[in-house]
């Protein structure tokens, strides 16, 4: 009978071993690598982060909040009236920045909209007569006007096309939006702002 070899036994053991720590770190890689590959395709495709500047968005947004923006319905071209939306401003005659815009969608494709005597006035697609829209996100006492800029474009009273969205910031006596620059066409809108993450205190829904 051949006598059993110690030395063996710990070699075979210690290969065991060698192999389970290499599949366990195996393992681990291939589950960070799909995390790191989940988080990049939420990141390009599904969810961004925003940083809101200036107060345009008063009392919503205030200068220096963060958002969470999705962007699936960039996809399906589902926007409604009310979405906070970022925009691409880029080559629009008054806008010579290069950072997003942050709005409100007021008015949908194929209505007519009307400003005039501090509100704002919807025509539906099809419908012969005006109403006056709620608009509840305002501060009290809020009223919209069109500057002379505005006014010499037509942007008062404007019929949008079918890929077409007016916009505006709900802080109206400062905002740079739909009334100075004229309508955001469908691909100019990159998200919809959803959330509230910072500052901590203001955390929640939009």
């Amino acid at each position: 009978m051949k006598k059993h070899d110690k030395s063996d036994s710990i070699e075979v053991t210690g290969k065991a071993v060698g192999k389970e720590i290499i599949s366990s770190i195996l393992d681990w890689l291939i589950a960070i690598a799909v995390g790191v590959l989940v988080g990049v395709v939420l990141v390009v495709f599904v969810i961004q982060r925003d940083n809101v500047y200036g107060d345009s968005m008063v009392p919503t947004l205030r200068s220096g909040y963060v958002v969470m923006t999705e962007k699936i319905s960039t996809y399906f071209h589902h926007f409604n009236r009310g979405d906070v939306v970022i925009l691409d401003g880029q080559n629009m005659e008054g806008y010579s920045h290069e950072e997003y815009l942050i709005k409100r969608i007021v008015g949908l494709p194929g209505e007519t909209v009307r400003i005039a005597d501090g509100h704002v006035y919807i025509r539906e697609e099809g419908a012969s007569d005006f109403y006056v829209l709620e608009e509840s996100y305002l501060a009290p006492g809020t009223e919209t006007y069109v500057m002379s800029l505005g006014l010499d474009k037509g942007y008062d009273e404007i019929t949008l096309g079918e890929n077409e969205y007016y916009c505006m910031g709900d802080n109206r006596p400062v905002s740079n939006d739909s009334r100075n620059l004229g309508p955001f066409t469908e691909d100019r809108i990159k998200g919809i702002a959803f959330i509230v993450i910072y500052p901590f205190r203001e955390f929640g829904l939009i």
